[in-house]
């Protein structure tokens, strides 16, 4: 070969190494920013299309929050118009613009999971089958639409908190193994609210987890956090050191916890009666007998939780199954 015809050979292939390798790095740099959350994910087509040319070439400028914004805005129309279709695509269109967003991931999810569900529930023109099915369509909508937030914004405790409420509620269809695993998440990032932790506890002890080990991390809340000393608190630690050792006198075990009979009767009576929250009622309804009893209360008595109880079980037999 001759020199001269070997040395454009030679730069040619010096070129075609350079432009694999600037490839190369271009490449691994943008998957890093993306990772990082520097830089945005490529619009895919469907969205393109969502939104629009001329929204679509303003966020191609680098605009694309203000194109969620008018998504979002979008969205806010629709709920005002009860337009829940419409407003399921306008929610997950600003997502798409906007991942990182969590406002956009919480305001989104409480549309689907609770405006539309309870739209359906409620809508006098669906049988009560049809209802009951269309209202659990949405609210899983929206635990997919949370549980998808949580995934974006791993750092977000709110959105993993929420997604823990809408798991633990008793009018959306609870899965109290998923609500414990939402509110942990939340919890580990280490930023969430001392709520937080209790809502755990409860999320835990719904699922039957030992009384001991519950009693242990409910006595360290309470003195990490005297703040925490709120009536689910008191309630739950009756109970739990009741399925521990049942009380020779359960009256005078509610005064040690609460204070005063009178705020025993008030804490419990509340507790034993919300039996839609699905908490642990070991001893409560004891206590309550005996506390009313004190006072001169009759179980069958307007004023007795126990009939309250009885009356609103029987009011909502139809919710509960």
């Amino acid at each position: 070969m001759k020199p001269p015809r070997r040395a454009v050979l030679i730069a040619f292939a010096v070129l075609v190494a350079g432009g694999y390798l600037r490839l190369y790095l271009e490449d691994h740099a943008t998957k890093s920013f993306r990772h990082e959350g520097l830089l945005s994910e490529p619009l895919d087509i469907d969205v393109r299309e969502k939104i629009g040319q001329n929204s679509a070439v303003v966020a191609l400028a680098g605009l694309r929050t203000l194109v969620a914004s008018f998504a979002s805005l979008r969205a806010t129309e629709q709920f005002t118009n009860t337009e829940w279709p419409e407003l399921d695509e306008s929610v997950n269109t600003t997502v798409q613009l906007s991942p990182k967003t969590g406002y956009y991931w919480d305001i989104g999810g409480w549309h689907l999971a609770y405006n539309a569900a309870a739209f359906y529930r409620n809508d006098p023109h669906l049988s009560s089958l049809r209802a009951e099915a269309e209202s659990r369509r949405w609210v899983t909508k929206g635990k997919e639409f949370f549980e998808r937030g949580t995934r974006n914004n791993p750092d977000n405790w709110r959105l993993a908190a929420a997604l823990g409420n809408l798991y633990s509620s008793a009018y959306h269809f609870p899965e109290d193994e998923k609500a414990v695993a939402a509110y942990s998440r939340s919890w580990a990032t280490g930023k969430a609210d001392p709520r937080v932790r209790r809502n755990l506890l409860q999320a835990r002890a719904r699922v039957g987890e030992d009384p001991k080990v519950l009693l242990a991390e409910l006595r360290d809340i309470l003195q990490s956090d005297p703040r925490s000393a709120v009536p689910s608190m008191l309630a739950l630690r009756y109970v739990l050191e009741a399925k521990i050792t049942p009380p020779d006198d359960p009256v005078a075990r509610a005064v040690q916890i609460f204070g005063s009979e009178e705020r025993a009767l008030r804490i419990l009576g509340t507790y034993f009666t919300d039996y839609l929250d699905r908490m642990p009622q070991t001893g409560v309804e004891t206590a309550i007998r005996l506390l009313e009893r004190r006072k001169g209360i009759a179980p069958d008595s307007p004023e007795s939780n126990i009939r309250l109880r009885e009356e609103l079980s029987a009011r909502n037999y139809g919710f509960e199954r």
